[in-house]
């Protein structure tokens, strides 16, 4: 190949990638503005946050919130937090706020200044102990994975979906006991975990409590009410998953808020967790880190007998919970109610650009 062949070569990918890139900043403007999306922020993560923050308060608790965050280029999550008046904004940024973001994180730090702290690298990596870029200022009281990928898949090449469910792993690992909220988006779109998603189910189907539940609202004992929707079945076991995540850490684990909506290329599902440390007398010090070490063992387990138990029947209780709850369905709730879509589309678009105004509201 000749160096000038070479050259319109280059060019013509540097080109495409330019067009790559422009087309996924139009993409997410035109999702920042939408009411789909401005209701979940709303009443799936604001309220949540709101109703966790006065819990907090209620023991003791009055240091700012510490918040880390997949922004998108235009943060309104952040924004909209903090017209709520629930992040500390001071002249150089804001010190309690970290972000990852693969795309838009350099952008994101030249509009709202300092923080805590933030990483171009993919979430895994970023919080990878313990040389990820977002380590070292773990803990946060509100963790918002905003990741639209699969976080469980049957794939062969499913290395990145394993990799998103490494750095969930890797957080519960990080907030060393902590208190937090977990707010989880995820895609459902790749349907290849659903021999996965059966033998977890069948394995629950071991646990009385959610047998029971289960039997109750299906009738049977198989996969069968699950064959023509498979983001309900990710609804039910993903959850399983994460609820098996803080039984072993000591969390009694709650979901607060549960919805499913479609982007033009994914179906989503997103949760709202509460991780409630089990065995821990002074409520206040729920907030601060129980665990010295990042990792334990058999010959290095902090988390006593006693605390192991809470958080296994805390477990059995949560399961049935899951089998009772319907998600949501943000579509169908703003189809039969227009004044609440458009209110919430003026909100939206009342974001783009919040940063530049000096006062929350």
């Amino acid at each position: 190949m000749s160096k000038q062949e070479e050259r319109k070569q280059r060019l013509d990918e540097e080109a495409r990638l330019y067009r790559e890139k422009a087309e996924r900043q139009i993409t997410a403007s035109v999702w920042d503005c939408d009411p789909i999306k401005q209701y979940v922020r709303r009443f799936g993560w604001l309220q949540v946050i709101q109703d966790y923050i006065e819990r907090r308060q209620n023991d003791g608790v009055e240091r700012p919130l510490r918040y880390l965050t997949i922004p998108g280029p235009n943060a309104s999550d952040i924004g909209l937090l903090y017209r709520a008046c629930l992040l500390t904004r001071t002249n150089d940024g804001f010190p309690d706020i970290a972000i990852c973001d693969e795309t838009s994180a350099e952008q994101v730090v030249t509009n709202l200044g300092k923080l805590r702290g933030y990483s171009s690298s993919p979430f895994h990596e970023a919080v990878r102990w313990p040389k990820g870029e977002l380590c070292s200022f773990f803990p946060f009281d509100v963790i918002n994975l905003d990741l639209c990928g699969a976080v469980i898949t049957g794939h062969p090449k499913r290395h990145r979906a394993l990799k998103r469910l490494v750095g969930i792993r890797q957080v519960f690992q990080l907030q060393r006991g902590q208190s937090f909220l977990l707010l989880l988006t995820t895609s459902t779109d790749d349907q290849s975990a659903r021999r996965l998603l059966e033998n977890v189910l069948y394995r629950n189907f071991d646990e009385d409590k959610f047998k029971e539940a289960y039997v109750r609202r299906h009738g049977v004992l198989d996969s069968s009410p699950f064959q023509q929707n498979y983001r309900a079945f990710v609804r039910l076991v993903l959850p399983k998953v994460i609820g098996r995540m803080a039984r072993d850490r000591g969390y009694r684990i709650v979901e607060h808020f549960v919805a499913k909506y479609n982007r033009p290329s994914h179906r989503l599902i997103c949760h709202s967790f509460e991780l409630d440390p089990l065995g821990v007398k002074d409520p206040a010090k729920k907030y601060g880190s129980r665990f010295k070490k990042f990792k334990w063992d058999e010959l290095n387990e902090e988390l006593a007998n006693r605390s192991r138990n809470q958080a296994s029947n805390a477990y059995e209780d949560f399961l049935p919970t899951l089998v009772q709850c319907d998600p949501q369905d943000v579509e169908d709730i703003l189809r039969i109610d227009p004044d609440l879509k458009a209110e919430l589309r003026n909100e939206s678009e009342s974001l783009i650009g919040w940063w530049r105004s000096g006062e929350s509201e």
